[in-house]
């Protein structure tokens, strides 16, 4: 399937946007993964929708301005992104980092989000301030990352990753710069915002979490957490996948995130 790649300003900030399909638009947050690298997922939900795929500030191609400095500012980006569509509500989905900024985005305006797909999100604490809820991936081995965040180790060479030997040059100067702006905004404290647990009472969309069932990087019982905190939302497990199901489950994980959708 052939992606295409544009930029688009929002609120005078350029922002690289990839996408694909036809019809209603679907929009994807990732956090730092490259925008060269498309998980089977993105093109199983592009086959019955237009699928765009924008990269936060700072991420692959899009602007970071000094004015952008809280995850405040990222949500208030986001909501304003799906208003330049002017296509009426629009379905939103939310992995790991982008997750968090999809909920920030709900629990502040719910008329531009149609249904809201979180999978393996981050952004909530959950656990005793001594307690680690999610796993700081940046300061282990790729080995060890591989170890926490799939199900199974060996299929992590899909995803490029610091640390490994095929990973050099530009494509290793490139995920460096992503992960340093991911890290801008969720770096103290990693990972979450201290009020958005109880903040995820005000989201008014219908809601869903997927979840790998082998996710080392947030468990299951993290996501459970998060989706008690969500009114009405839903969970699904999905078997044989860890951290990063779009990748190594991704017709599954295509086949229950669209049979949300489009209930």
């Amino acid at each position: 399937m052939t992606w295409v790649s544009e930029t688009m300003e929002v609120d005078g900030v350029k922002l690289g946007v990839r996408q694909h399909g036809d019809g209603a638009p679907r929009v994807i947050l990732y956090g730092d993964q490259l925008d060269t690298q498309v998980p089977p997922f993105d093109d199983a939900l592009a086959k019955r929708s237009r699928v765009l795929v924008p990269s936060l500030p700072g991420i692959n191609q899009s602007e970071l301005p000094d004015w952008i400095d809280t995850m405040e500012d990222l949500a208030f980006l986001g909501l304003d992104l799906l208003e330049s569509l002017d296509a009426g509500p629009v379905d939103v989905i939310g992995h790991g980092f982008g997750g968090w900024v999809a909920a920030e985005m709900a629990v502040r305006a719910h008329e531009q989000i149609r249904r809201l797909a979180l999978i393996d999100s981050v952004g909530i604490k959950v656990s005793a301030p001594t307690v680690r809820d999610v796993q700081d991936v940046y300061v282990y081995t790729a080995q060890e990352v591989a170890e926490l965040a799939w199900h199974d180790p060996a299929a992590a060479r899909a995803l490029k990753w610091p640390g490994r030997e095929d990973v050099e040059g530009e494509v290793l100067l490139a995920l460096l710069r992503n992960r340093q702006s991911v890290l801008k905004f969720a770096w103290r404290p990693f990972m979450y915002n201290p009020k958005l647990l109880r903040r995820l009472a005000r989201v008014r969309v219908p809601t869903h979490l997927f979840w790998g069932a082998s996710d080392r990087v947030v468990t299951p019982d993290y996501g459970r957490a998060l989706q008690q905190a969500i009114p009405g939302a839903g969970f699904t497990a999905i078997p044989d996948a860890g951290h990063y199901p779009q990748w190594e489950q991704p017709k599954a994980l295509a086949r229950a995130v669209t049979e949300f959708l489009e209930s």
